[in-house]
């Protein structure tokens, strides 16, 4: 069943944040355990409460209330939950890295400077990894020995992309670009710059995501440099662990919806209980729309300090 009540000792619980290994309990299952439930808490208890003679299901086998329950929390990933996670990495010579296990989509990625500080990149749009036939001096394919055609490790796209030595790569800011000019009495360049694109107009350097190959790739402003720690904050489908569903956790805000969920998805299978599918369906959709709004986390204090800027001119 789901924690009800604490299991612990205050001592036990921050036993481990204090390294205090004696008092550790060896099921230790985290701090803020009390927040959420696992899933597999979940399963037990709508198998108890909505399952059975004179229930809202009359039998069901549990492989479906599983299947369910794991569909309704990749649903809730998606759109309810904080689901999202960061993974922090140097990049190395290659400037490139492959995407979690557990990728779905990116929610930013940045570039840590050295106040600690996220600095957002931007994704480039015109870059592409395509597969890169390999041919003779007279352009013809290359073939194995199996009659099919040999490929490149690696694009020739990809490859200037991250090019250090492309003068494309080679950033410079807007203000030593103008300084630099000026000092120098060039005036050839006034008016350059007009109509340019803003979005390619940042010296963080950007990055293109290959999701076929499952790889993320940075341009090659980011070679040579001291300290070159990005983080990804991506979107996880919430089942990462789902080969122990006992690891699997829902926020307890967010329990009473997946149970609706499930009730409505299981019962509009059945014809027993499918005149009732759409009342719990609109249960389900109210109890979703409830759980958004308790997630979301809204602080009157924090809000009104970020609104005092209301008043500061935004220019177009």
């Amino acid at each position: 069943m789901a924690e009800s009540r604490k299991i612990y000792t205050s001592q036990q619980y921050y036993a481990n944040f204090e390294g205090d290994s004696g008092n550790t309990p060896a099921n230790f299952q985290g701090l803020g355990y009390y927040s959420r439930a696992s899933l597999e808490d979940i399963i037990n208890n709508f198998i108890v409460a909505y399952i059975g003679e004179d229930k809202a299901l009359a039998k069901v086998p549990r492989y479906e209330v599983d299947f369910w329950a794991q569909r309704g929390m990749q649903e809730f990933s998606y759109d309810i939950l904080h689901s999202e996670k960061s993974v922090e990495i140097e990049l190395g010579p290659a400037l490139q890295f492959p995407l979690p296990q557990d990728y779905v989509n990116y929610v930013k990625v940045s570039h840590i400077g050295e106040d600690g500080r996220k600095n957002v990149l931007l994704p480039v749009r015109t870059v592409g990894n395509p597969t890169a036939i390999l041919q003779d001096g007279n352009h013809n394919f290359l073939y194995d020995s199996d009659g099919e055609v040999q490929v490149a490790a690696k694009s020739t796209a990809i490859t200037r992309f991250q090019d250090p030595n492309n003068p494309a790569n080679r950033s410079q800011s807007a203000q030593d670009y103008y300084n630099n000019n000026y000092n120098d009495d060039n005036f050839s360049y006034f008016n350059k710059r007009y109509g340019s694109n803003p979005e390619d107009m940042t010296g963080a350097g950007v990055f293109f995501i290959d999701t076929v190959k499952g790889i993320i790739f940075f341009d090659g402003t980011f070679s040579g440099r001291a300290d070159n720690l990005v983080v990804l904050d991506y979107i996880s489908d919430g089942l990462a662990d789902n080969g122990d569903l006992s690891k699997v956790y829902v926020p307890k805000l967010a329990e009473d919806a997946l149970y609706a969920y499930m009730l409505y998805n299981l019962s509009k299978l059945r014809p027993s209980s499918a005149q009732l599918a759409p009342l719990y369906r609109k249960e389900a959709s109210s109890k979703m729309r409830n759980t958004k709004i308790r997630l979301s986390n809204y602080k009157s204090e924090e809000m009104a300090q970020v609104l005092r800027g209301k008043s500061k001119w935004i220019k177009h």
